[in-house]
């Protein structure tokens, strides 16, 4: 364990060395770590067996990241072990452990480490864990395809999706404001339009999830429609969870593209471009692919309560926006939009494309992070399936809010 990076600035120093301002908000962190456990502590979360699991749940999320790390896969999988701890604990519980997870990893000489990268995103970290504990409590991880919260998800589902478009629409139209702006007046000018065009497509979706979910999916318990709406929307977005992994890794400008063997102490010195897809073949087969899966999906969520995974993916997928929005100003104002991992690759695609640095974090953040919770969700679903009934009950939440 090293602590030789943490060495303060001195006036016009800008190398090797942490500027004051960096440090100040590392001691706002470690106090802030220290409140969420005093927090979690008054909520009884922390039991002898959550004690046991948080150490367990960190050592997760730092093994598993820092391959991701080692690998630049462009996403990062840091999160199992904390969105675990949330379900079972409670948020509290949750939240500490993301907070601990991060401050550890960045002072252990492991990939990612080594460095305060990782202990900058620890608010991000601890966010996810609260998220983790809401939804599980809320029901994601063991509702059955007869309860009638089915339709709030799917509700929730359909705001998502029509603030997306209308993103996609506004940014192929009139384009985002610019953030990177040098002049003053108009940076200013250009921070306010985009809060408010924020604020604007954010109610755009809660208006629809509310629409929808006062008519479309206004269900009864028990009612014939939530089986077919439940295994129809599993079904496609199997597709889109399917198509967007194959286009972040296999697209022209996606994960192998970067591997061309210009670093030789990365899988050494392997040139993987060549599994980079040209446009338009390499939109048939991820669209292809995505429809081979999408219909085992059909057919696998008309059995049983399988269809049930769509609440957890609704769960991901809000936690990564959420996760998005916090991190991409971070990513931005600390470090510039380079952290070092694999979604530096996406930052510089964004950044080629015209966007600026906040607008390629966050563009990144909106690509990664979404998908990186979702499948982070998926995981801990398979995990808390596999528990034992009496391993579960040894926690808090464990008892009401994991797949019966």
């Amino acid at each position: 364990m090293s602590f030789d990076w943490l060495t303060l600035c001195a006036e016009g120093q800008t190398t090797d060395c942490i500027p004051p301002v960096q440090v100040a908000y590392l001691i706002a962190l470690i106090v802030g770590t220290i409140l969420f456990a005093i927090v979690a502590l008054r909520s009884r979360d922390l039991s002898t067996a959550t004690l046991a699991l948080i150490p367990v749940a960190i050592a997760i999320n730092i093994a598993v990241g820092s391959l991701v790390y080692f690998l630049r896969l462009p996403i990062y999988l840091d999160s199992i072990g904390t969105v675990l701890v949330g379900a079972l604990a409670g948020p509290w519980a949750g939240a500490l452990t993301g907070l601990l997870a991060n401050l550890i990893w960045s002072i252990l000489p492991v990939p990612g480490g080594a460095g305060p990268t990782a202990a900058f995103f620890a608010p991000v970290a601890g966010v996810i864990g609260l998220m983790a504990g809401f939804w599980a409590a809320r029901g994601v991880f063991r509702l059955r395809t007869d309860d009638s919260r089915v339709g709030q998800f799917l509700a929730l589902a359909a705001g998502v999706a029509a603030t997306g478009i209308a993103l996609l629409v506004v940014q192929s139209t009139i384009g985002l404001p610019d953030l990177g702006a040098q002049d003053e007046t108009t940076l200013l000018d250009n921070q306010v339009r985009f809060v408010l065009l924020s604020i604007a497509l954010v109610a755009l979706g809660v208006v629809v999830a509310w629409l929808t979910n006062r008519t479309t999916f206004d269900f009864e318990p028990e009612d014939s429609r939530i089986r077919p709406y439940l295994g129809g929307a599993t079904t496609i977005s199997a597709f889109v969870l399917v198509f967007a992994v194959i286009r972040l890794l296999f697209a022209p400008d996606g994960y192998f593209s970067t591997v061309d063997g210009s670093d030789p102490d990365f899988l050494g010195g392997a040139d993987l471009t060549g599994l980079a897809m040209s446009d338009p073949p390499g939109l048939i087969v991820a669209a292809g692919l995505g429809l081979l899966v999408a219909v085992g999906a059909w057919v696998w969520a008309r059995r049983g309560d399988n269809a049930r995974l769509f609440p957890v993916w609704v769960g991901g997928l809000t936690t990564g926006l959420v996760a998005a929005a916090i991190s991409a100003p971070i990513a931005a104002g600390v470090f510039g939009g380079v952290t070092g991992g694999g979604t530096d690759a996406l930052v510089a695609l964004f950044r080629t494309l015209g966007l600026g640095i906040f607008q390629s974090a966050f563009a990144q953040g909106l690509t990664s992070d979404p998908l990186d919770k979702t499948i982070s969700y998926t995981i801990v679903f398979a995990i808390l399936t596999a528990l034992p009934l009496t391993v579960r009950t040894m926690f808090s939440r464990g008892e009401t809010t994991v797949a019966e």
